[in-house]
């Protein structure tokens, strides 16, 4: 974990997501800039748990069961999901508390269908820019076999204060 955050006081127990952002695999450096809706309804559904928090390298994990589509695979709306989560995450790591991330662009492209177990996204930088952010996620199975590659653009808005 970068240092970019440990300026800012944690919140700790007095957080009002505190389990939630635990839970989630949350590192407390980014707890202040969670306050309001903690990581939103849509990661606590699809159950998305984050593994490894860095600004060069982003992520997390998401079951199948539960995110399936009519054919009982990946619905490939949780996977653009996943992929915007840990693109998002990525480029608020980047802003650093002072500028917040606005996804403006995102693509995906399915490989292999997902079948069973978890699926895991990685992410990465393509371009860390002071007004905008790129980054390449790569969805995986428990195989190592890719399911899914995707990109995302996010804006980076200066925090008004």
């Amino acid at each position: 974990m970068s240092d970019n955050f440990t300026s800012q006081p944690t919140q700790s127990s007095a957080h009002p997501f505190a389990e939630q952002l635990s839970h989630h695999g949350i590192p407390e450096t980014m707890w202040p800039y969670l306050h309001l809706n903690g990581v939103g309804e849509l990661v606590e559904k699809l159950e998305i748990i984050f593994t490894e928090f860095d600004p060069q390298r982003v992520t997390a994990t998401m079951p199948v069961a539960g995110n399936t589509q009519v054919y009982g695979i990946l619905h490939g709306g949780a996977s653009a999901t996943l992929a915007e989560t840990l693109g998002s995450m990525a480029a608020a790591l980047h802003g650093a508390g002072r500028a917040n991330p606005v996804g403006v662009d995102l693509n995906i492209t399915h490989h292999k269908a997902g079948r069973s177990g978890l699926v895991t996204a990685v992410c990465t930088p393509i371009h860390l820019g002071r007004s905008s952010t790129c980054h390449e996620i790569v969805i995986s199975n428990e195989l190592g076999q890719r399911v899914a590659t995707s990109r995302i653009t996010n804006m980076l808005l200066p925090v008004e204060k």
